[in-house]
């Protein structure tokens, strides 16, 4: 194993998974869970990252994606589902795939997004410093962040609609503050922009729903009375901003005062219960919060990763981190990134049932 994944494993280790009382149904995605250092060393086990994977869930709950770099370079995805543990490989940087296990979009090269259409968007259009863009789950919408400059801006996201331009009443008061344009696109159309998110909101992630987009993140605050001042960033009260579908495009339909809470980590699309982050004495602690109630659980100290994930999928990764997981290698990707697994599970029934690897 890779020496910075073993530094790390050694640091995760005793973390225990952290399950609800019960494995408590959360509704579509089922119950939490957080993959702990065992869990994921076992899934990484010669799997050939050169060091720790990134890793995310699907929109519906029923796989982890883990991404990495290989030691050739490349692009290297772990797709883990209860059916077991397959792998692909990709030329571009930082691939995003869809429930269908299909690329959704990549970087490439030459500093531009590529999606599966074809299109590619330059994510650095001047000398200003390089944009932000983050994915919902399976990548269906991207949050794009950048330095406000129309003459480089796609047609279709200077005209996009702003629901509200600003969340502060006294938001007019603000220095030599410059917002940023920071956009909502879906990545099958990605030329043209849903909408835009209020000035004096930052933004650090997002999740699809129903007819709806969440996007959570932090409130600018700005000086009140006669002297413009430079707005400060209140990066430890979150706040949650839910655009509802109306006609062709999207409004403003409900702000979430996350305050009490650092970060939102994660959201069960069927319920609306987040997993939040909030400071503790000698630790960061997280737990489950249902805005419509009020009702906070604790989960403890925060572990590196949590999910909401599909009841069935949760026990699977209980056995993987008992027992571990199956494999044998394929092929290679093609040059051309076609989708085929590099490697697909040996044996689905042992696999699915946690067997040792």
């Amino acid at each position: 194993m890779n020496s910075s994944l073993k530094r790390w494993f050694a640091g995760f280790a005793g973390a225990a998974a952290v399950l609800l009382p019960g494995a408590t149904d959360l509704g579509r995605c089922g119950s939490f869970f957080t993959p702990d250092g065992k869990c994921i060393q076992r899934l990484t086990r010669d799997a050939g990252f050169q060091s720790v994977p990134f890793v995310c869930r699907n929109q519906a709950g029923t796989k982890l994606f883990l991404v990495g770099r290989a030691g050739d370079g490349k692009s290297l995805v772990e797709i883990v589902s209860s059916e077991g543990v397959r792998f692909k490989r990709f030329e571009c940087g930082r691939p995003v795939l869809g429930d269908d296990d299909e690329l959704v979009c990549c970087v490439t090269n030459h500093r531009a997004l590529r999606f599966a259409s074809g299109e590619e968007i330059p994510y650095r259009f001047t000398e200003d410093p390089p944009v932000r863009f983050e994915y919902s789950p399976s990548g269906t919408y991207l949050l794009f962040d950048r330095s406000d400059n129309p003459a480089t801006m796609p047609p279709g996201w200077e005209s996009a609609p702003q629901p509200v331009p600003f969340l502060a009443a006294n938001a007019t008061n603000m220095g030599a503050f410059k917002p940023h344009w920071v956009g909502v696109l879906r990545s099958t159309e990605p030329a043209r922009a849903l909408f835009c998110l209020p000035n004096d909101f930052y933004a650090y992630n997002l999740f699809g729903g129903t007819n709806k987009i969440s996007v959570f993140g932090y409130k600018f605050v700005f000086g009140a009375g006669g002297n413009p001042v430079r707005p400060g960033l209140e990066k430890e009260k979150a706040w949650g901003l839910v655009f509802s579908q109306d006609g062709t495009g999207y409004k403003l339909s409900r702000q979430l005062d996350l305050s009490r809470f650092n970060s939102v980590l994660d959201l069960d699309p069927a319920t609306g219960t987040l997993l939040v982050r909030t400071k503790g004495d000698m630790s960061s602690k997280w737990g489950l919060f249902v805005p419509d109630s009020g009702k906070y659980t604790s989960l403890g100290s925060a572990g590196a990763y949590g999910f909401f994930l599909d009841p069935k999928f949760r026990a699977y990764l209980e056995g993987v981190r008992d027992k571990g997981v199956e494999g044998q290698k394929g092929e290679i990707d093609s040059p051309a990134n076609r989708s085929r697994p590099i490697r697909a599970e040996a044996n689905q029934a042992s696999a699915a049932a946690g067997s040792g690897r």
